[in-house]
């Protein structure tokens, strides 16, 4: 799906927000009456799967123009703020969704869908009546072909946080896969220790995301908070060294949680704050695509690695934690340099005000 965010990025920067957003839902609609259909009448395997697939892909279209037009409304200053809102919300509709499914699936799996469709025609009608366009192309200078490369390709900055980003991603991918296979296989603990701890990650994401955002807005840069935040992933993976009992997988998630707070409204903020005005989108889609590879590569090199140090799973945790915290460490040392750029940013901004 990184292909088609990159490829969406750019579309989004030559038509505008607006369009993406309300025009590519209707096929969403679309796909989901297809799932409804091929699972109240359970005959056409192939369609159900293409439907499944296709909803994946609209929803992919739509994050770049979502991100971008966070950055269209709000000031470098203000912009770690609106992605943290941003965030709240859709973590609140990750909570809300499971809990509506749940109970629509005891009258019937296909149900989920029907009302998926039926939320999505509601979700386009608010949008087109009122989402006002955020990016206007014809105000901005038009990228042709090339533009993107060129411009992110002299950006060094913006290259060695995309090289950054990707080594991320192959630690952060072991709070998914390896974590999970380490828990269930390798430890055997009961399934339901993991739901308990992933739900008490959705419950302190929503909890805490507020406060630390108040934090981060007092000092420091997006960059600063990033280190922090990916260090918290490190001190994370340094518990797990400890013996695997409940408490040690609670005290495991909330500290990563704690991470994911600082860490994840900061992703959008530095790349749209270093993205050129008519290239926001396609910067989006750019670094999502090329850190995908590292998660990507993560969960595989991750769980070869736990396989074979399986026996001695301590170690295993060591190195992924050892390997976050140099992470960090190279986001703290980018602050400063991001300062630089945020003040840059904010002159120029001054300047064309005037």
């Amino acid at each position: 799906m990184a292909f088609v965010q990159y490829y969406s990025g750019i579309l989004t920067d030559k038509v505008g927000r607006r369009t993406i957003l309300v025009y590519s839902q209707i096929p969403a609609v679309i796909f989901y009456l297809l799932i409804f259909y091929t699972i109240a009448v359970p005959y056409y395997f192939i369609p159900l799967l293409a439907s499944w697939y296709g909803t994946i892909i609209i929803n992919s279209i739509q994050y770049p123009a979502v991100q971008a037009a966070v950055a269209d409304v709000t000031s470098v200053s203000d912009r770690l703020s609106g992605y943290t809102v941003m965030r709240i919300m859709a973590n609140l509709g990750i909570a809300i969704g499971p809990l509506l499914g749940a109970y629509l699936a005891y009258y019937g799996l296909q149900y989920i869908f029907l009302v998926s469709a039926v939320v999505t025609v509601v979700e386009i009608v608010m949008l087109y009546a009122l989402f006002k366009e955020t990016y206007v192309p014809a105000d901005h200078k038009p990228m042709m072909k090339g533009d993107l490369r060129k411009a992110y390709g002299q950006d060094r900055f913006f290259v060695f946080f995309i090289i950054i980003g990707i080594i991320l991603g192959v630690f952060m991918r072991q709070r998914g896969s390896s974590f999970t296979v380490y828990t269930i296989v390798i430890e055997n603990l009961p399934y339901s220790y993991l739901g308990y701890v992933w739900a008490l990650n959705g419950a302190l994401v929503v909890a805490l995301q507020f406060p630390f955002l108040r934090l981060m807005t007092k000092f420091g840069n997006p960059m600063m908070w990033r280190g922090v935040g990916t260090l918290f992933y490190a001190i994370s993976f340094f518990i797990l060294t400890s013996s695997p009992v409940f408490l040690i997988l609670v005290v495991f998630m909330t500290i990563s949680t704690f991470g994911e707070d600082l860490l994840s409204p900061t992703t959008q903020s530095i790349i749209t704050t270093m993205a050129p005005a008519n290239m926001r989108g396609s910067y989006v889609g750019v670094y999502n695509l090329y850190t995908s590879f590292g998660g990507f590569a993560g969960a595989i090199i991750g769980l070869y690695l736990l396989f074979i140090l399986q026996n001695i799973a301590a170690l295993y945790w060591t190195y992924i934690g050892i390997g976050t915290l140099v992470v960090a460490v190279f986001y703290v040392f980018l602050s400063n340099m991001f300062s630089r750029r945020m003040t840059e940013v904010l002159s120029s901004d001054t300047v064309m005000q005037l």
